[in-house]
């Protein structure tokens, strides 16, 4: 594992976002402080962390922060995840997306009954507030299956989050399978990169750098 090569490329927010973007880290501050000033909001998101207690909860607070931020400032058309699960990364793009007043997110995920990190009685994206899914498209299936279809579908992409399973066949799959449709300016996202050398060898392999941000791997297209 090249861990080493993993933590030389991890910021924090402010500098990470400078060096992703070219943003002022004001600018940065500013929407983290938005992110994090909406009550009912982070409210909503604060109950269901302390509901699922310590299991798998999904995304974290800076991490759902950051994702915010990203979409505030490349303002997307199309966001396209894979992986779902309680929804917490989901509920902060579309948060952004609704902020924008533009905007639309395709998240593709299992079906809820093979995934353990969704409690009993809880469908998938329950975290999502009622008021921000007239922009949420789900689509179920696995995600090397349905991407392509969905990709043909929709054309070029503004944002990629890989959020689903986390091993080098499907990083680099899903990596590979996005890039030819990310235009000049997106992001390829990747979430907990270091349970692989997926993204590092991917970065390698299309001659980009990446930043590393709450566990975010990051390039700019």
């Amino acid at each position: 594992m090249r861990v080493g090569e993993y933590e030389k490329s991890t910021y924090s927010m402010e500098n990470g976002s400078q060096k992703l973007l070219g943003v002022n880290a004001n600018r940065i501050r500013g929407l983290k402080s938005q992110f994090y000033s909406k009550v009912m909001f982070r409210k909503r998101l604060d109950e269901a962390r302390e509901f699922l207690g310590h299991s798998s909860g999904g995304m974290g607070k800076d991490a759902c922060a950051f994702l915010y931020i990203l979409c505030r400032i490349i303002k997307p058309r199309i966001v396209i995840e894979t992986g779902v699960a309680n929804g917490f990364s989901s509920a902060s793009i579309l948060q952004a997306l609704e902020d924008n007043q533009a905007g639309e997110l395709h998240s593709i995920e299992l079906h809820y009954k093979e995934l353990v990190t969704i409690p009993v009685g809880k469908e998938l994206g329950w975290v999502i507030p009622e008021h921000l899914k007239h922009r949420w498209h789900l689509i179920l299936g696995e995600s090397l299956r349905v991407l392509p279809c969905l990709l043909k579908e929709l054309g070029t992409t503004d944002i990629f989050l890989h959020d689903s399973r986390h091993t080098y066949r499907t990083m680099m799959k899903e990596y590979t399978i996005m890039w030819p449709y990310l235009h000049k300016g997106a992001l390829l996202l990747s979430h907990d990169v270091k349970f692989s050398d997926a993204f590092l060898d991917f970065c390698d392999n299309v001659g980009y750098s990446l930043v590393v941000i709450s566990g975010i791997g990051s390039i700019k297209k």
